[in-house]
């Protein structure tokens, strides 16, 4: 069936049905039906000026601003120099840009980790280098002892640790799922054990250590182990072999830390002080270029709101009642901190609301098929808003649904709030990106040519809706 024909029928016989249904009660009868006329318009010109970025001579526009920060500053790691040398571009360029408002805001108090030059060592039965990322948190330790593996939490508890490494070889179960075992330091510690080797928390592994938080509510060493070696030493202890093992780790906690989010603007014509905010994070793991996570997210952002900027400067009917505002989050990955302490601090003032928010951070892959989803979190007014985006995305060659999701990402602090918020997550965002997902594989080479151009068209299509609407 066609797509355009498949969304057709969801829009139009709806609202057929409840013409026809007049038993139904006019003020509780809720149907989803099409944007406004005018926004809807606006939107699909939006939407068309971004497919065809080719006949303006910018294929490429926004994989193409990444590629710039990533291969001239390389990773982004908290507390790193190349973080702060990319804010400084970054911010510089988006003042270039003519962007409303642009400037930075100090994070302060954050954790200040630098790996090291790290060595694990299976020493019995065979002596063979182990490929690692050490769990960041973890401070410098020379510890050996016998390996013993457990899948889970509650088989941890039931197994005798005392003095051992233990081994984490959980299934994947998905991220959210899996995640945990990263940060079991302190659940190994507690069992008596001395040391932490985890499965890197990923579907799929090409000898490909991942890396991550999870170390700093413990003493011992904890490392991430490739997939394929986790499985290598559980099946020599199966088959009951002593197995030995060495972690020999330089990395360091180094005190505190300071770093910056990135604000800009569209400001609004009517409504200025109302916010809808796009957002991702510009912080990265010090293995791979951070162009997945969240390279792609900052760069849908901005050629989405570059596109809302150029087409309001030639046509005012364009400018957004209220504002857009884009902001590039520090400290994420050491959990939401940069975007947790924005919130602490604009929570109180009263010339700002916030009538929206939302983030890309699992990979700005373009949506190839229904999978691909609007984590939502709101009432179900604000819901029946957002199927009316993705409905309309659909008709347009980007599938889309909204699915109830309390997984927000960096706005998980607004959304907790109440105010309405959305995490995209394209089709291959929760097995593919996982494959590459803080490992020394995060380049510019996992986007396709046309991944960013279409998540792009996504943002732009939520802030010049909800920028437009007269409510929810």
């Amino acid at each position: 069936m066609d797509v355009r024909w498949f969304i057709f029928t969801i829009w139009f016989f709806p609202l057929i049905f409840a013409i026809l249904d007049t038993s139904q009660d006019k003020q509780t009868f809720v149907v989803v039906s099409r944007l406004e006329s005018e926004i809807e318009n606006k939107t699909t010109e939006i939407i068309e000026y971004i497919k065809n970025e080719e006949e303006r001579n910018e294929t490429g526009l926004a994989w193409n601003w990444l590629a710039e920060i990533v291969d001239d500053f390389g990773h982004r790691l908290l507390g790193s120099e190349s973080l702060e040398k990319s804010i400084d571009f970054v911010t510089e360029n988006l003042k270039k840009d003519g962007f409303d408002n642009v400037h930075t805001e100090e994070v302060p108090d954050l954790p200040h980790w630098e790996r090291g030059d790290d060595k694990v060592t299976l020493m019995e039965p065979r002596v063979f280098p182990l490929n690692i990322l050490a769990v960041a948190g973890t401070d410098p330790a020379n510890v050996t002892g016998e390996v013993i593996v457990v899948k889970t939490f509650e088989e941890l508890d039931s197994t005798n640790a005392e003095g051992k490494i233990v081994l984490l070889n959980p299934a994947w179960k998905g991220y959210f799922g899996t995640v945990q075992f990263r940060r079991g330091a302190d659940k190994v510690e507690k069992a008596g054990g001395i040391g932490l080797l985890v499965r890197s928390v990923g579907p799929f592994s090409i000898g490909s250590p991942h890396t991550g938080s999870g170390a700093a509510k413990s003493t011992i060493p904890a490392v991430c182990v490739t997939n394929e070696e986790a499985d290598l030493l559980e099946r020599l202890i199966k088959r009951g072999k002593t197995v030995v093992v060495n972690i020999n780790l330089k990395s360091r906690n180094l005190g505190k830390t300071t770093s910056r989010n990135i604000i800009f603007d569209i400001t609004g014509s009517e409504k200025p002080n109302e916010i809808v905010l796009l957002s991702g994070h510009i912080d990265s793991w010090d293995v791979g270029q951070g162009a997945m996570d969240d390279g792609g997210g900052m760069a849908a952002v901005w050629q989405a709101m570059l596109t809302i900027k150029r087409l309001s400067e030639k046509d005012p009917s364009f400018a957004p009642k209220r504002t857009i505002r884009g902001v590039f989050w520090t400290a994420e990955e050491q959990g939401l901190l940069g975007a947790k302490y924005y919130f602490e601090t604009h929570k109180k003032n009263e010339s700002e609301k916030f009538f929206f928010v939302s983030e890309t951070d699992q990979g700005a892959f373009r949506s190839r098929s229904l999978k691909s989803k609007f984590n939502f979190k709101g009432n179900k007014n604000e819901k029946n808003r957002m199927q009316q985006i993705a409905d309309f995305l659909t008709f347009n060659g980007i599938p889309i649904t909204v699915v109830d999701s309390n997984l927000q990402g960096d706005v998980q602090f607004w959304a907790d709030s109440g105010v309405a918020s959305v995490n995209y997550v394209s089709d291959q965002g929760e097995d593919y990106y996982f494959y590459f997902h803080h490992t020394h594989g995060d380049y510019m080479t996992i986007f396709k040519e046309d991944d960013l151009q279409y998540t792009a068209a996504i943002f732009a299509a939520l802030g010049n809706v909800l920028a437009n609407i007269e409510d929810w």
